[in-house]
Order: structure tokens, then sequence, then C-alpha cells
């Protein structure tokens, strides 16, 4: 489906968290409907591009609003988009192409996204009402149509959910995020399993309007990358280590021609960053933001160790140390 071949590196695991299509599911789907044809890897494994990635994420969306994925697949990417406006709009009896609706509850929210939200007000979005306090929202008439109910919490707490369907019913809004400062992976947990977006404060109105739809709004522009930069993590393979545990030990610990320890050190800071690479890739992942930001942190931390071994070659090299012949009773 894409000729940039040479972007053509998400592999279908990222793809299913970043779409939430199962990788079987993902599977089927290619196979009897042509969604579209990744590339492959040397080892034969898929290789998708972000267009592949967009076009699946809309599908899906699509399919759980109760579209036939036969009745879609060969639609275009423009067609998919508009079908998908205009699910979620008719839902709610609206005419489709209208500026997104949004509320917003918080005390610096109104004014954070101000700037941004005036650039698009009554284009492509709408902004009903700002409230700085939950006993504010709750004392008004409910605005007609609201499409977006995004609310500010500096905690989250286990009277959160309450509170949120509570204020979500009041808006009668069709989705419901919130931005929060802190609060446990359990309870953020709970709030996506209910259907409630979760962020984390800060927050600019890119990342606001990627996670509030943004396949409703009208693009005059290409969308905002939201999370990209973290979701890179998910794009690039680490590089592969070029010493291992053992000449990293050695290395450590064997004898300079030098006063300076820099062999040592460079050995130690390396294997340290070996260990965090390795962390980040075992971290569990409530969501598919956290997994991205895990991918991105794991494909960081190589990045960096990849340089530190590159400084630590230069080092071995000036001592004329070579750790591949030199005896393992040294390490």
């Amino acid at each position: 489906m894409t000729t940039d071949k040479q972007e053509s590196n998400f592999r279908i695991g990222a793809v299913s968290r970043l779409t939430g299509i199962p990788p079987d599911t993902l599977r089927v789907w290619e196979r009897r409907y042509d969604l579209v044809t990744p590339m492959r890897s040397e080892g034969g494994g898929r290789l998708y591009s972000q267009e592949d990635v967009t076009r699946l994420s809309v599908i899906k969306q699509l399919v759980d609003s109760g579209h036939a994925i036969g009745t879609i697949a060969e639609l275009s990417m423009e067609q998919l988009r508009e079908r998908l406006a205009d699910s979620r709009l008719n839902d709610r009896g609206i005419v489709a192409a209208r500026p997104i609706r949004i509320v917003i509850l918080g005390a610096t929210l109104p004014q954070r996204l101000r700037a941004e939200l005036e650039s698009e007000q009554g284009e492509t979005v709408e902004l009903v009402g700002t409230y700085r306090s939950r006993e504010e929202f709750l004392s008004v008439e409910p605005a007609q149509d609201v499409d977006v109910l995004l609310v500010e919490l500096p905690v989250l707490d286990g009277k959160s959910a309450t509170e949120l369907r509570e204020l979500s019913r009041h808006s009668r809004a069709l989705r419901t995020l919130v931005v929060f400062g802190f609060g446990s992976a359990e309870i953020v947990a709970q709030l996506e399993r209910s259907g409630t977006t979760v962020l984390r404060f800060p927050v600019t109105w890119g990342e606001v309007r990627v996670f509030a739809g943004a396949e409703c709004f009208p693009q005059k522009q290409p969308q905002p990358a939201g999370l990209a930069d973290i979701a890179a993590g998910l794009i690039q393979e680490p590089p592969e280590r070029l010493y291992d545990d053992r000449q990293l030990a050695l290395a450590a610990t064997i004898s300079t021609a030098i006063k300076c320890e820099c062999t040592h050190h460079l050995a130690d800071l390396i294997l340290s960053l070996c260990h965090f690479e390795e962390y980040s890739a075992r971290c569990e992942s409530q969501s598919r933001e956290d997994a991205a930001l895990h991918a991105y942190l794991h494909l960081t931390t190589a990045k960096a160790r990849h340089l530190m071994e590159q400084a630590l070659q230069k080092a071995i090299e000036v001592e004329g140390i070579d750790l591949d012949t030199q005896p393992s009773q040294e390490i």
C-alpha cells in the first residue's frame, strides 16, 4: 500500500500494540482482504510503514464501530477517514465535517491550550466551554452535542472513576479524556478499560487532538505527530552489541599501559547501559502509549550504549588491547 519502502520498519508486534489488532487477526485480514502489503525483513518478518499503521488504525476503529471488514477493506484512506467521521458523528445525528465541540474542565488546561485552540476555533474545533472546578461544571446545564470532554485531575485515586463517570454523563460527550499529574498504574489501567483515554500531564493540543479522534477533524495540514518521537522507538531496530559481557568484564579489570582508568570506566558504563536496555525491554505496559514509551527508552539506551562501545573501541585500540585473545583468568 506504500511506495516509501525505506520507512517500512514497524514490526508486527509493534503494529499490534499501536492499532489494537491482534497479530493473528492482522495476518488473516492481510491474507483475505489484502488490506496492506508489508515488506519483509531478511529473516522473513513483516515490516509495516507508517502509512500501513495509520490505515490499519482507522480500519480497526471502523470495525469496532460495527462496520464489516469486507465492506471497507478496499476503500482508500480518504474514504476510510470519511466513513469513520460519518460513523462517529451520525451516532449523535450530527452533520459530518463540522468542527469538533470540546469542553475543558481544569485549573490550568484552558490557559495552557488557549493559543492553539484559538488558532483553530471555528474551523477544526469549537471550544464550547471551560470550567475551573467540578462543582462549577455540574452546576450548569450541559451544552448540546459535545464531542469531547477534557478533564484535568492532579491526582488519580480510588474516587476518580466514579467522579469521571458523573462528569461524562453530565456532559453527554462522545469521548472523555483525562490529563493527570500522579496516579497508580492500576487506576490508569482501570480507567482505560472503562473506555476513558488517560494522558500524563503536561500535554499539548497536538496530543489531545490525536487522542480525541483526529480522524474527525477537517485537515488543513498534516496531522500533528503527537507521540511520534516516542513511537520512534518502535520503528528502528536497536544496534547490535559490539562487546559481550565477558569482554566488558575483562575491559573493566585489565591492566592498562597508562595511568588513567578510562577503559575500566567505559566498560562499566556500557555494562550499566546494557542492563537498563534489558530492563526497558522487559517493562510491563498498561497501554499502547506505555509500550511506545518503553520501546523508545529501549532504542535510546541502545544508541547510547553503541556510542560508548565505539569510544571503548577507540580506547582499547590506543592501548593495544585485544579482548578476544585475553585469557579468561584475567576476568
